[in-house]
């Protein structure tokens, strides 16, 4: 027999298992698996130039990750993809240290604790700027190699341009990445001991005879004949293969990119890859333009400075 007590008790936990069942979707869900881990970065510019560059997190269980800005800077302006891409551009005539902060979030709402990113701005010694490449990724990478004398764009009337989508040739980035090696060239140059040699432009044929002793390039074979072809468009893994050899890098493990690369460009890649001088992963193929070059040079000098 149920009593007056009995009755009043149960309808009290009734009563409390409705509310419960009501109020459940507003109470937290916790997400499932591991939060990411967001690394700090530092990154360098000049004042009044845009530099890219892109924010990486591990997760755990090797989920997919978005980024987002979790402190705005102070000294300039974020643009920030989903993927971690990112373009800061510096306030006019600022100078100094600026940073922002990230977060990475995986796939099932786990978020990463608060990561910088430090920006150094700094005073160009030249004064080349360029007009195609205002708020452009690749405006420091390409300003950086006219400071450090390895390439500069053409003059159009009062200001320079870069060009940033022109594909490089075959002979244009061995003179830059010789250039950025530092070493002797070889001066007066009348042959080059390519087969090619009168497709050559002349001002090319020293830096084309010093890398050919120096065992950066070795040609191709053509009808029996050994060829540079220096006005052919340069790929990714044949850049790659060249500025290895000059930066002279040490050889790590290769497995990542069987398949991806042809086997006398594995090794190139697999090292510029590890020192992140080559972030171009799954483009090996592609014809290298002027931003990429820009890019590839320019982490390719913080390698070459490291050491010093």
């Amino acid at each position: 027999m149920y009593t007056r007590k009995g009755i009043a008790l149960c309808a009290m936990l009734l009563t409390a298992a409705v509310m419960l069942t009501a109020f459940a979707p507003m109470l937290p869900a916790h997400a499932d698996g591991n939060a990411p881990v967001a690394q700090n970065l530092e990154i360098t510019t000049y004042r009044n130039v845009s530099v890219g560059g892109r924010l990486t997190a591990v997760d755990p269980d090797g989920d997919t990750l978005t980024y987002s800005v979790t402190t705005e800077p102070t000294k300039g302006e974020i643009e920030l993809t989903d993927d971690g891409r990112f373009v800061y551009t510096p306030d006019t005539n600022r100078k100094g240290r600026d940073y922002f902060g990230y977060k990475a979030t995986d796939s099932e709402g786990n978020s990463s604790q608060e990561a910088t990113v430090i920006i150094r701005i700094e005073k160009q010694k030249t004064n080349t700027t360029y007009s195609d490449l205002t708020g452009d990724a690749s405006q420091y990478a390409a300003t950086m190699l006219a400071e450090e004398g390895i390439f500069v764009g053409s003059q159009l009337g009062g200001s320079y341009v870069f060009e940033p989508d022109r594909d490089v040739t075959r002979g244009e980035f061995l003179a830059m990445c010789m250039e950025l090696g530092g070493d002797e060239l070889l001066t007066a140059v009348a042959a080059t001991g390519f087969s090619d040699d009168d497709d050559i432009p002349v001002w090319q044929k020293r830096y084309v005879a010093t890398a050919l002793m120096d065992g950066v390039i070795s040609g191709t074979e053509a009808d029996g004949d050994t060829v540079f072809s220096s006005g052919d468009s340069i790929t990714v893994q044949e850049a790659a293969v060249m500025l290895n050899n000059v930066l002279g890098t040490t050889d790590v493990p290769t497995a990542a990119f069987d398949g991806l690369v042809p086997a006398w460009a594995s090794q190139a890649t697999a090292n510029l890859t590890a020192c992140g001088v080559l972030t171009f992963s799954s483009r090996y193929t592609d014809t290298l333009t002027r931003a990429d070059a820009a890019e590839m040079l320019c982490a390719a000098i913080e390698v070459r400075d490291s050491r010093e």
